[in-house]
């Protein structure tokens, strides 16, 4: 879907967005459907994007029917943005987004958790998604699978609850977990960046 919009863009009479990436594309969208109505400008800065590209990226969701612009209080996503949104994440096996700020694992950093349905494979390090966190301004990820019916840190699998087991009950208490789920933690200065960094993360696992 990314892909499929960012090329109708280049081709059409508006021209390509510069330097408008995929993670920033999906990212807008979760942060517009999450915080609608949301200003031109706080979309910008939770982007880490110009106005003019942000202005440029709002005419063209609208133009797709996929936003709502309404002056003074900002834009939020239609029905169709939203069902548009919602069948692209379930494409990628998103099952939830949820903010959880600190986390004992990862003290001082603000996180964000996205739940994956059965995408854990043996294989799977956590590495290549922490780097693409770090691209796009986040401070890292932490992945965290379910193997055997324990919440477990990939490659060697240590496990959540032998080093916080507050956050091995909160985790599973708020993604409801099966086996082989992973949850992508992204961690960042704030929430924008974490998110940020755990879509970047999610996106790297659809490259495999």
């Amino acid at each position: 879907m990314l892909e499929e919009m960012l090329d109708k863009w280049r081709r059409g009479a508006r021209g390509p967005l510069p330097q408008l990436t995929h993670v920033q594309l999906l990212n807008a969208l979760v942060l517009i459907d999450q915080e609608g109505p949301v200003g031109r400008r706080a979309l910008a800065q939770a982007l880490q994007i110009n106005d003019g590209v942000t202005r440029g990226l709002l005419e063209r969701l609208a133009e797709q029917g996929l936003v709502e612009v309404s002056e003074g209080t900002g834009v939020k996503l239609s029905r169709q943005g939203k069902e548009t949104l919602q069948k692209y994440l379930k494409q990628i096996a998103v099952r939830k987004i949820m903010t959880l700020d600190e986390i004992e694992l990862v003290p001082g950093k603000v996180s964000v958790g996205v739940h994956l349905a059965k995408r854990y494979r043996p294989g799977i390090t956590g590495l290549s998604q922490r780097d693409e966190a770090i691209k796009v301004g986040a401070e890292g990820t932490l992945t965290i699978a379910v193997v055997n019916g324990k919440l477990s840190i990939p490659p060697d699998n240590k496990k959540v609850a032998e080093f916080s087991p507050r956050d091995d009950a909160r985790i599973r208490e708020l993604f409801r977990l099966s086996e082989n789920d992973l949850v992508i933690i992204g961690l960042g200065k704030d929430a924008n960046r974490a998110l940020s960094g755990a879509l970047a993360a999610v996106l790297s696992l659809e490259k495999r």
